[in-house]
């Protein structure tokens, strides 16, 4: 319920603090007297745009908040417009969207006018209206839970299905690079080892000239390395009994010839390892060519042809799962299909029979509010082929107020009295399962009077049982019905116009609704008259 209404510099109101209550709150006052502009701050509280025109003159900020609880939650709404033309919505002090602003507030209200029909005469609304009626919201659960299921697997089939087309359209690419990228053992070992192997190829003859050179200074010829050790050791060993440190020299001389000998011995054995070999370099080469045009097509890298390859690869693998996958999101797809389907089936035939229940209900409810002759049908179309997570149905509610005219949608329907009378019906059929608590009814009862008018009283007040009402209304018959009376009236405060809403007491309410009953001049009759109403109504 709205519990609170705040509004400040909207148009001639100053600022206003109204603290609505449960059941049926009236709302009285002279024309012009600002009335309307309280039901324009809550038109602007549930998402209406904001127009320049309506801030009060001489002010830069206009604001909006209610306050509204609903089973212990509070929901505070606040909408702020400044002189600029910027304005700002939030919820619970989080600022929002206008999208967002306007899904929560449609759950919060209901605003019925002449001219503002808002949620039942939107056609798209009229299917939750009939299930709200029916005793099958868990079926309704298991439906959209299988709808959302249904479009999970067919966003991850298609998702598939285009993978498997790309795989398709590159397979004979990949083909092609998968022989070129496993042709050798890639990996960075092995670049440094075919590396390392050309450049000693492409050296042999090089690496063999020094090796003979080497082999030569150490052994031939009169002043070759060794033989001029030994000759070194011999003259040492001459003098080497005269002094001990003389003979650890020719000691460690002959250690030192000793291992020049073993040099030269592997010197050879390399020498007869190395040999020049054109035919293995070409190969050799090879290689290296083949990887360095890896590198050009694929990253500039070793590192990065590696990846480029071990992705196709990859690749190739998901392929493989990708149809075995696409099997069984396939077989999946078409069984929630199926059970789609059958849930919707189920669903239209509870929707049928309730839709006869529905009619009934509401043709009593015109019957009741003078609309005797009134016909009412929900015409209720199925299509197996178009199911969406309220199944296979579409819903609207059809009309014929006068014998002999033909039904048309509500929403087509002209006159005001006529409007606000069948809206009062579904919300009476509705009001223990209807989609808000609040309901606020902007002066609906224009061209009515007499006993339409005291049915309709009675209407409010049966619906008062299980929603908050709040009713602008000029009729007596409808004011005395209350539970809570506001009067608005317009006074001067300074230089200055200003709006004033106050709570009236049960004297003050004989004395308004008298004024309702013969105008401005209170008569000892319609004083009478408005006592016998607040009595009669308790």
């Amino acid at each position: 319920m709205l519990s609170s209404l705040y509004i400040k510099n909207l148009a001639i109101i100053d600022e206003l603090n109204i603290s609505f209550n449960e059941g049926l709150n009236i709302i009285t006052g002279e024309t012009g007297a600002g009335k309307s502009l309280i039901i324009k701050a809550i038109q602007l509280l549930m998402g209406r745009k904001f127009s320049p025109e309506i801030l009060r003159t001489g002010s830069d900020t206009l604001v909006v908040e209610g306050n509204f609880n609903e089973h212990n939650n509070n929901t505070i709404i606040r909408r702020i417009y400044r002189q600029n033309r910027q304005s700002k919505s939030f919820i619970n002090d989080e600022p929002v969207t206008q999208k967002e602003l306007l899904k929560t507030t449609r759950l919060l209200a209901d605003l019925h006018g002449q001219h503002d029909h808002q949620n039942l005469l939107d056609s798209n609304t009229h299917l939750h209206y009939l299930d709200s009626y029916g005793s099958y919201d868990s079926i309704l659960v298991k439906l959209k839970n299988t709808f959302q299921s249904v479009q999970e697997c067919e966003s991850k089939l298609h998702k598939l299905l285009l993978m498997q087309q790309k795989l398709r359209e590159k397979s004979e690419l990949y083909k092609f690079q998968l022989n070129e990228l496993t042709q050798y053992p890639l990996s960075i070992n092995f670049e440094k080892e075919i590396v390392k192997q050309y450049n000693r190829l492409s050296m042999a003859s090089e690496i063999q000239s020094s090796l003979s050179t080497v082999g030569m200074l150490l052994e031939e010829g009169d002043y070759a390395v060794i033989n001029s050790l030994n000759k070194i050791r011999n003259e040492l060993e001459k003098v080497s009994e005269f002094d001990e440190s003389i003979l650890t020299i020719q000691k460690r001389t002959g250690e030192n010839r000793i291992e020049l000998e073993d040099m030269v011995l592997d010197i050879q054995r390399i020498k007869e390892n190395i040999s020049v070999r054109p035919d293995e370099l070409e190969k050799v080469n090879d290689i290296i060519a083949h990887i360095e045009m890896l590198k050009r097509k694929h990253g500039g890298s070793i590192e990065s042809v590696i990846e480029y390859r071990d992705s196709i690869i990859q690749a190739e693998l998901e392929s493989g799962g990708c149809k075995a996958e696409i099997n069984n999101l396939e077989n999946k797809f078409q069984d929630l299909k199926k059970e789609l389907l059958e849930n919707s089936t189920k669903i239209s035939q509870y929707r049928k029979a309730t839709a006869i229940k529905l009619e009934k209900t509401i043709k009593n409810n015109l019957k009741h509010l003078n609309m005797a002759d009134t016909i009412f049908k929900i015409n209720l179309i199925s299509d197996p082929e178009n199911i969406i997570e309220t199944g296979m149905d579409s819903c609207e509610f059809f009309i014929s107020t006068n014998i002999g005219e033909e039904l048309r949608p509500v929403a087509k329907i002209a006159s005001g009295g006529e409007i606000s009378r069948i809206m009062l019906a579904i919300k009476m059929a509705l009001q223990s399962k209807d989609i808000v608590d609040t309901l606020i009814f902007d002066e609906i009862d224009s061209g009515i009077s007499g006993a339409t008018a005291e049915r309709i009283g009675e209407t409010f007040e049966k619906l008062a049982e299980s929603h908050q009402i709040l009713c602008i209304t000029h009729l007596s018959q409808i004011a005395g019905k209350g539970d809570t009376h506001f009067k608005v009236s317009k006074n001067i405060k300074g230089e200055r116009i200003v709006v004033n809403v106050n709570k009236l007491t049960k004297t003050d309410r004989i004395g308004e609704i008298a004024t309702l009953i013969s105008g401005r001049k209170i008569t000892e009759s319609s004083r009478k008259q408005a006592e016998e109403l607040l009595q009669a109504n308790g």
